[in-house]
């Protein structure tokens, strides 16, 4: 059942990368110069390399979940966190592209940047609320959890002085320790990521700061849109996972109907959080390949129409 949740996953995420990029290629012509079309063509190419990788890494983890049964799961369970961490982690260690002219001059701003000041602020409260509620549900359920037949706590348990009964495999603390630690990773991987989006250097020529700022907004809201479609998917697969393995034990007389409730709004929020991990990537990956042509849109919006003279060099 779960993995081909995951395979269907997987066939819409194709589908909707697919209709990104045909979106991208209906866009009209770029009008940028040579330093800024240079940046945005390897912050693009590294983008669509990491989303890649990411994707490859995710159907690794089934695959080895599938082709390991002794690892009861573990590897499919942890493989969305690790899949972006992996992508995120490519996308700051690609080196940029030597300066056509190592000599050209340029005027940057003297704002200081960070991580997490180049990151829109929406995006950066959403990515918080949703790895807030990825830790509440995992501590939920490796709270609820019992010790299966193994001794490991992936069962749940409905007892009453008469009756018991019980279901694996449930996301309890075997699955959500680890699931903790491959969560924290991706954080740091974004951290990473988007560090290197602010330490890049600016962009070569003369009056390219509205130019240089747009690139460095543009390539962290892509950052964190994958971070946040990554949490999304770890959320769906927990919270479908536990609503599914709650139903298939028995809610015998005695057992609290808020139970039944539960797993009714865990199957929900499952659901939910799936489609919103794919509506999330969707966008960081149409951002992607519409890159250059967002700037240049925005940056004639800001500069009252005006064309950007061309330039030489930059780095990305």
């Amino acid at each position: 059942m779960a993995g081909f949740a995951m395979m269907l996953y997987g066939l819409l995420v194709v589908v909707a990368v697919g209709l990104a990029w045909m979106t991208a290629r209906r866009r009209g012509p770029v009008r940028v110069g040579a330093a800024a079309a240079l940046t945005m063509q390897a912050a693009r190419r590294r983008a669509i390399v990491a989303i890649g990788f990411a994707l490859v890494l995710l159907l690794a983890g089934f695959v080895v979940s599938l082709a390991v049964p002794g690892w009861l799961g573990l590897a499919a369970a942890i493989a969305p966190a690790v899949a972006g961490a992996g992508g995120l982690l490519l996308y700051a260690a690609t080196p940029p592209p030597q300066d056509r002219e190592t000599h050209a001059r340029f005027s940057a701003s003297l704002d200081r940047r960070g991580p997490w000041t180049i990151a829109p602020r929406g995006g950066l409260t959403s990515l918080g609320v949703v790895l807030v509620l990825l830790l509440g549900v995992l501590i939920f359920t490796g709270a609820t959890s019992d010790v299966d037949d193994r001794g490991l706590y992936r069962a749940i348990t409905f007892a009453t002085s008469t009756h018991s009964s019980t279901a694996t495999p449930y996301p309890g603390w075997f699955y959500a320790v680890p699931l903790m630690g491959a969560t924290a990773l991706l954080v740091i991987a974004a951290w990473i990521a988007l560090r290197r989006i602010a330490t890049t250097a600016s962009l070569t020529g003369e009056g390219l700061q509205d130019m240089d700022r747009l690139w460095r907004v543009r390539s962290a809201q892509i950052i964190v849109g994958i971070a946040f479609a990554t949490v999304s998917l770890q959320i769906g697969g927990v919270a479908v996972f536990a609503g599914t393995t709650m139903r298939n034990a028995q809610f015998h007389p005695g057992v609290p109907v808020a139970w039944d409730v539960l797993a009714t709004l865990l199957l929900i929020l499952g659901i939910v959080a799936t489609v919103v991990s794919i509506a999330s990537l969707t966008l960081a990956t149409l951002r992607t390949f519409t890159l250059p042509g967002q700037l240049s849109h925005a940056h004639d919006s800001e500069m009252g129409g005006s064309v950007q003279p061309p330039a030489v060099g930059g780095r990305a």
